[in-house]
């Protein structure tokens, strides 16, 4: 071997090196830096009880102050991800629908809305060889891997549940260029969904690549003295969900609405149609990016349904430590809660872990980890001293050092996703998520900030 043969190997092996330590200091900067916690000292924490004063969601047998009955952790994040797995083949067999409707009898028939699941789950079974067939330049694993877990689901009869519910929207106009969303309601359980869809298309990769944070406003700032003015956003999630486009919509002063906006008037529209309905955020991979800061700027909003739920799949990083200290505000009002699914050694939930700037990414909410062959775990970012043996724990565990691997497309799969929720079943069917945010072993010091009132 030539000495510059030699210098090469050595220098990738070093920026490997670099790169895996700087993954590691990131992740233990999200994870263990002393906070505040919107005020709350560590000192506070000692005295922490849970109760009336400090619920942060009301749970009487799981049911909320208005009667609305919470379903199990299982049940909400097997829902969710029923949806965030359709979002790949519809979005493909609409798109087959426009561009060549020769292929089908009825090309109406699957571009029409409203539709029901149980219709969609029809013309899914229908034209899955035709979805196989067409995909082309843009043949994808994520896609041919969703329908091969919906199959499953539907051999196991996991759909039946879903078949009840309806979609009203498909936000695909311009699928090639935008993000991808739907929104649909389900009459039986009460409930709104939005739904973003994972990456698919060279400008979805494109915004995921986009890694720089962009500064914007914190919705919450007035609310509470210590809240961040602004926080940090990955910048491809927040250009893909708050662009303005001039083809758009316009507000009443003529200037044009963000993507953001509208999806919002149409949520708000449905709230208004189905009072009493909770609203649920949820998405794969971009599609959880995209949900997180969806569901965050409407739990700010007055005219949405408290609290908004986002359940995550497969989430990279969306922001920085400003923006968690805000996100952590939100769920201490009760205003949102958020389920982060991540499997095990699914690399994507573990990136960006730092910004061009050299600022770290922060994880938000209660993440529900999935491994292959051993019990789910629940956890919470924790801040204080009396928490650092924990953070430690968790940094190793997040590290890309202890997440290596070959099988990264299975690990960020829906397949996987499926499979591995599937087998944490019964561990999750008597949990609540309402419960692990009324526990302090949970959220630490967060159940004691639900005392403190909106300003």
């Amino acid at each position: 071997m030539s000495s510059i043969t030699k210098l090469c190997c050595f220098n990738k092996t070093f920026l490997f090196v670099v790169l895996l330590l700087l993954g590691f200091v990131a992740t233990f900067g999200a994870s263990s830096v002393p906070n505040t916690n919107n005020g709350i000292t560590e000192e506070d924490a000692t005295t922490t009880t849970t109760t009336a004063e400090t619920i942060l969601f009301p749970n009487n047998n799981n049911k909320d102050n208005d009667g609305y009955e919470w379903p199990s952790l299982y049940d909400e994040a097997d829902d969710m991800l029923d949806n965030s797995m359709l979002m790949y083949p519809v979005a493909q067999l609409r798109k087959l629908a426009r561009t060549d409707p020769t292929k089908f009898d009825d090309p109406e028939a699957v571009l029409k809305e409203p539709i029901t699941a149980s219709e969609i789950l029809v013309l899914l079974e229908e034209n899955s060889q035709l979805i196989d067939e067409t995909l082309g330049e843009e043949k994808s694993n994520v896609v041919e891997d969703a329908i091969e877990a919906i199959v499953q689901r539907q051999k196991k009869g996991k759909n039946h549940t879903l078949t009840r519910a309806t979609l009203l929207q498909f936000g695909d106009d311009n699928a090639q260029e935008e993000l991808v969303y739907a929104i649909g309601i389900d009459r039986t359980k009460k409930r709104i969904t939005v739904c973003f869809r994972g990456s698919t298309t060279k400008q979805d990769f494109i915004q995921d690549a986009k890694v720089w944070l962009t500064e914007t406003e914190n919705p919450y700032y007035s609310y509470q003295k210590g809240q961040p003015k602004n926080f940090g956003l990955h910048t491809g999630f927040y250009d893909y969900l708050f662009y303005e486009d001039e083809k758009e919509e316009k507000r009443d002063d003529g200037t044009i609405k963000s993507k953001y906006e509208i999806i919002l008037d149409q949520v708000v529209n449905v709230a208004k149609e189905y009072p009493g309905y909770k609203l649920y955020v949820t998405g794969h991979s971009l599609g959880a990016a995209l949900s997180s800061l969806f569901a965050f700027q409407a739990s700010a909003r007055d005219d949405i349904p408290k609290p908004v739920t986002c359940v995550s799949i497969a989430s990279p990083y969306v922001g920085d430590g400003r923006f968690r200290k805000a996100f952590q505000f939100a769920e201490s009002l009760g205003r949102i809660r958020y389920l982060r699914i991540a499997n095990k050694r699914d690399i994507v939930t573990l990136v960006p872990f730092l910004s061009l700037k050299f600022r770290a990414y922060k994880h938000l909410g209660v993440e529900l980890k999935l491994y292959k062959e051993k019990p789910s775990l629940l956890a919470y970012t924790k801040f204080g001293a009396r928490y650092l043996m924990n953070a430690v724990k968790r940094t190793w565990s997040n590290s890309l050092l202890n997440n290596l691997t070959y099988r990264y497309l299975n690990n960020h799969g829906c397949k996987e996703y499926n499979e591995r929720l599937d087998n944490a079943k019964s561990q999750l069917e008597g949990v609540y998520l309402n419960d692990l945010y009324n526990d302090p072993k949970m959220v630490g010091l967060l159940s004691k900030a639900a005392a403190k009132k909106e300003l």
